[in-house]
């Protein structure tokens, strides 16, 4: 999608810029958006929170990190308790690996909107990549009750599950997760697949040899 086939002509109305803006970041042209976020910032048109906030996901998507954060940080300081910015900031921290201050953003998040769901997944990412598989797990569950068709959880709680050698609870999600279409979804059918395979061959090395699993 272009300027013009989104209506921003040269001509464009000033309180247009922002609609403008989420219609090139829905189509991925994240540049052109972010020019006309500038542009409404500029001329400090509408919601500024929700602009500088819209800008920040446009540069996160180009890998523009600081800029990105900068951004959020202009729209809480606007409005301290949105919470869609402490998730976008955490996405950007958990991108970066900066996995505390992610796991913070998203904890923050989560209190001021309890049922935030995509910040219950979120911060799951984050206690898993510091191998906290306990935290995503109830994060992941907690998501699930919020949202039962969030397919991802399913995957993502399985792996945090095989993780604590918890093999049957592991293999039901991940079982689930394909049988509802996630594989196809997220492109990785064949790899959940041979994924499961490997859990059930554990499974019966565990049940057999109940000290292998503990690297006894």
């Amino acid at each position: 999608m272009t300027l013009e086939d989104a209506g921003a002509a040269p001509n464009a109305l000033p309180d247009n810029y922002f609609d403008l803006g989420l219609r090139l970041l829905d189509a991925g042209e994240y540049t052109e958006a972010i020019a006309m976020f500038e542009r409404a910032i500029k001329l400090g048109l509408g919601d500024l929170a929700a602009v500088y906030l819209c800008r920040a996901e446009a540069l996160g998507a180009l890998g523009q990190w600081d800029a990105a954060e900068l951004s959020v940080n202009r729209a809480l300081a606007i409005e301290p308790y949105l919470a869609d910015a402490y998730h976008e900031r955490g996405k950007i921290r958990l991108a970066r690996r900066e996995l505390e201050g992610a796991i913070n953003d998203f904890t923050m998040a989560i209190h001021i909107e309890p049922e935030y769901e995509a910040a219950h997944l979120s911060r799951a990412q984050a206690y898993e990549a510091r191998r906290r598989y306990a935290d995503a797990e109830a994060d992941l569950t907690r998501a699930l009750r919020l949202n039962p068709g969030l397919k991802a959880a399913y995957e993502l709680r399985g792996r945090a599950r095989a993780a604590q050698f918890k093999y049957d609870e592991a293999i039901a999600d991940l079982s689930y997760y394909l049988r509802s279409g996630g594989g196809r979804d997220y492109d990785n059918h064949s790899e959940t697949q041979g994924y499961l395979l490997i859990l059930r061959v554990q499974r019966l090395l565990w049940r057999l040899l109940p000290r292998w699993g503990r690297g006894s």
